[in-house]
């Protein structure tokens, strides 16, 4: 039978000593490591060696040449940093890597003033009212992934779960941000030059020496685009191929927003329309163009495959538990029966909420955290000064022994409302903590509610047998590779006529 591979394995290659260690690896090790390394430098990135390494203690120190990562997987220590002492931390300036995609938008901006002005615009724009709003957009954005799978099933048998997600998710984003479906300007053309570029071979590019050049710049300027502009140059030379189809993708977002400005494109509750009308309530600043395109760009590359991944997760997972599909099953057919999902239906659907959080907890769609302390602190008992980075391996506090009751097990009842324990709420972040959380949550959550009810109501996938899943280490922890699955369409009569 199918299984995933929950745990996170270093690549074969590496040298034994890149481990945990308790104790700093002295530079010239760092050095010897990176000398080994060096020829298989496009394949794996410096997430591989921080993130994916086995060992029991919750602080522990990992170094590459130039940099010191202190590594935290304790829920409490977590907390700490994105919570109870969260002004003394700020985002590291490797996320300035990611504005090479994303630009100056809320996930890559690392000056604090200008974050909470742009945070107080986009914070309305995904409250409970705008968000409901999208849901009937959701369902059929999933009824028709359903009826494309359907197409594919009868000319395979299988599909491949994991590029239907990243089709579907990309169709929502399409028709929430800009109003038009997927076979408009963000066409498949689109979807698969999205893909390769936050695929794994462009996050291979971050690990460049050059990146250091712009975290030097970046720590002298926190407010300048230079080391953007010098990432982007750089990648032109490193990964050629991946910044074509950045621009591409950049391009048909700028045309929308020009069409959206001139009137060609009707204004209507879209987020780019909602973009384009936030005022800062503090100071009556808007949106210039450039940073309605950097939001848009952040919206669609750290939205679209952190959802797809969670959806592709889920389906394999119910493959493996065929128990809890079928309760899922039988939940979907009380609350709708045959009708559509709605947002007012989320109370209503305890037990599918539950499969998708267990499933972001076993397998979190962003596998880590960075922050850069201000000052001096101490976690753990280990002394922290300014300038140190602090990474928290998201997979390891939702792994975590000390709170989870047989960890790597998949048990969606552990977030049932009668059931969920506060320790549990509090060691459960794949959308991070504290003010900087995912401004983006709910969104998120409604999206994989609606889709994954909506596919309950039609069918149910089973997994190939000779298949065995392994998790990518990259910009998200996706599939490794393709998620063949062989989907399974219920009978009308099977489904209820009527809801409850």
């Amino acid at each position: 039978m199918s299984d995933v591979d929950t745990t996170l394995h270093p690549p074969r290659w590496a040298p034994t000593f890149i481990r945990w260690h308790s104790t700093e690896i002295g530079w010239w090790r760092s050095w010897l490591l990176a000398l080994k390394v060096l020829p298989r430098v496009r394949d794996h990135t410096v997430v591989d060696y921080v993130a994916a390494l086995p060992g029991p203690d919750d602080v522990l120190v990992a170094r590459v040449p130039f940099k010191k990562f202190i590594v935290l997987r304790s829920p409490e220590l977590a907390r700490h940093v994105l919570v109870t002492n969260q002004n003394n931390y700020m985002k590291s300036p490797e996320y300035d890597m990611l504005a090479v995609a994303f630009g100056r938008g809320l996930v890559t901006d690392l000056n604090d003033e200008l974050w909470q002005r742009n945070r107080r615009l986009v914070q309305p724009i995904f409250g409970k009212r705008n968000v409901d709003g999208f849901a009937p957009v959701m369902v059929e954005a999933a009824e028709d992934a359903v009826a494309r799978i359907r197409e594919l099933a009868a000319a395979d048998g299988t599909v491949d779960v994991g590029a239907e997600m990243n089709r579907l998710t990309l169709d929502v984003t399409a028709r929430t941000m800009f109003g038009t479906d997927i076979t408009g300007p963000m066409s498949d053309v689109v979807l698969w030059r999205l893909l390769r570029f936050f695929g794994r071979g462009f996050m291979t590019n971050l690990s460049h020496p050059i990146h250091h050049i712009a975290t030097w710049l970046q720590r002298r300027d926190p407010n300048s685009r230079l080391p953007m502009r010098v990432m982007r140059a750089a990648g032109w030379v490193i990964e050629p191929r991946s910044m074509r189809d950045l621009r591409h993708a950049e391009r048909v977002v700028d045309g929308l927003i020009a069409d959206a400005r001139n009137g060609r494109i009707a204004r209507k509750d879209n987020l780019l329309s909602l973009l384009m009308d936030a005022e800062d309530p503090e100071t009556g600043y808007r949106y210039s163009d450039q940073e309605i395109h950097d939001e848009l760009m952040t919206f669609i590359g750290a939205g679209m495959e952190t959802t797809a991944t969670a959806l592709s997760w889920v389906w394999q997972l119910l493959a493996e538990h065929p128990q809890a599909r079928d309760r899922l099953r039988d939940e979907v057919r009380t609350v709708l029966g045959s009708r559509r999902a709605t947002a007012e239906d989320l109370d209503r659907l305890p037990w599918t909420q539950a499969v998708i959080m267990e499933t972001m907890r076993l397998l979190p769609p962003v596998i880590g955290l960075a922050r850069t302390a201000k000052d001096h602190d101490v976690i753990g008992g280990y002394p922290i000064k300014p300038g140190d980075t602090i990474a928290i391996v998201i997979h390891g506090v939702h792994h975590h022994a000390g709170v989870w009751d047989r960890p790597e097990e998949f048990d969606p009842s552990r977030y049932l409302p009668e059931q969920v324990e506060r320790a549990h709420k509090r060691a459960t972040m794949p959308f991070g903590a504290g003010k900087r959380m995912c401004v983006a949550s709910g969104f998120a959550s409604l999206e994989a509610t609606m889709v994954v009810a909506t596919f309950a109501q039609h069918l149910e996938f089973d997994a190939v047998s000779d298949t065995r899943v392994r998790r990518q280490i990259s910009f998200t922890g996706g599939p490794d590779g393709p998620l063949p699955m062989r989907p399974r369409f219920l009978p009308q009569q099977e489904r209820a006529d009527t809801a409850v």
